[in-house]
């Protein structure tokens, strides 16, 4: 739900280009026109090859749905149009009132480019169209007050701060929920989401000697109970004391994930069947001591496990949790508090 959230925020700007897109080429026929009639040719020429190009980026745009291709392009169209305007402003006889097109850079280059590069655009815009603005038109009728020279400044810069703030608290809110979709809430970890991303993401960037994966599912024995006898306050706590033990032992380039309830999964590459299985009995070691004040001490929480071993080249997810639920199913019917395991070699199952 979350993920489709964030996915609608940058359709929601896919969407806005494409009216920019087409308001851009509408307006560029429309002033080449204008200006045709007005005797200046050259201007009214370039207006006419921006509308073209406009529409060109329209159709890339409805076809190009990733977020890269869409930054280039608004950057292409950004530095267009950027650059139409500067030219537009210095040349001979246009009107003072062309200027007001200045207050739309900074909501076109925050909306499309984000808040660094949006800042980068307005700031050398704004610098070279100030420059231009009052080299050539000081002396204006229009300027001959100084409150107009105050209307222009705090127009201009409440326009770039709106922009400003606005796509900057639209980021921050696109980053929480992105964090939001793929982490669980509550611990931090991975959510089972994200599982079948991360297993493909580590086979992918696997830069180690080590050619086998092991999957370790964890399962906290009798949670119920400690939720019905001593509150779901203190089940959070267990859950998130948990989870911290996992992400303490489990070694550099391994992915932890809470997979929904007291089911916890580790994946980590190893060299041989026994560093997976020293991982998990340290784990489950040390869940023993987890403690929650007021509740229970000591030897109040345990924790079962299963592991599942493959070569690297053999992984599949879908198959290693099956196999390791197996274990894990195991361990549960041995008496609970046990890592139940396969190796990849004897495929004899054992108990710790």
């Amino acid at each position: 739900m979350i993920q489709l959230m964030v996915d609608e925020l940058d359709k929601n700007k896919q969407r806005v280009f494409q009216v920019i897109l087409i308001f851009t080429s509408v307006s560029g026929v429309i002033f080449a026109v204008i200006n045709q009639i007005r005797g200046l040719s050259l201007l009214a020429a370039i207006e006419f090859v921006v509308a073209l190009i406009s529409l060109w980026l329209l159709l890339k745009v409805i076809r190009n749905q990733n977020e890269r291709g869409f930054r280039r392009l608004a950057l292409i169209y950004v530095i267009i149009f950027f650059s139409i305007m500067m030219f537009a402003f210095s040349t001979e006889g246009v009107s003072i009132t062309i200027f007001s097109w200045a207050l739309v850079i900074p909501l076109a280059s925050y909306l499309l480019l984000g808040v660094k590069l949006g800042f980068i655009i307005t700031a050398c815009f704004y610098t070279l169209s100030t420059w231009i603005f009052f080299s050539g038109f000081s002396g204006h009728e229009v300027l001959e007050q100084k409150v107009a020279y105050a209307n222009i400044i705090i127009c201009a810069l409440l326009f770039w701060g709106i922009s400003h703030s606005y796509e900057r608290a639209n980021r921050n809110a696109k980053l929480k929920l992105r964090k939001l979709a793929i982490h669980d809430h509550l611990t931090g970890l991975y959510n089972r989401t994200m599982m079948y991303d991360y297993f493909d993401q580590m086979l992918n960037q696997n830069d180690t000697a080590k050619e086998s994966l092991a999957l370790i599912l964890f399962d906290l024995d009798k949670f119920k109970a400690v939720n019905d006898n001593h509150g779901h306050a203190a089940g959070d706590e267990v859950l998130i004391k948990f989870s911290q033990l996992m992400q303490q032992f489990s070694p550099e380039g391994s992915f932890c994930f809470r997979l929904g309830g007291e089911e916890f999964a580790l994946f980590m590459f190893i060299d041989d069947d026994s560093e997976a299985k020293e991982v998990a009995e340290q784990i489950r070691s040390a869940t023993e001591d987890i403690a929650v004040d007021g509740c229970f001490q000591r030897g109040g929480v345990s924790v079962s496990a299963g592991i599942d071993f493959v070569r690297a080249e053999q992984a599949e997810v879908s198959n290693m949790l099956k196999k390791a639920d197996e274990r894990l199913y195991g361990a549960k019917a041995a008496g609970r508090n046990r890592v139940a395991f396969i190796t990849a070699t004897e495929s004899v199952e054992s108990f710790l």
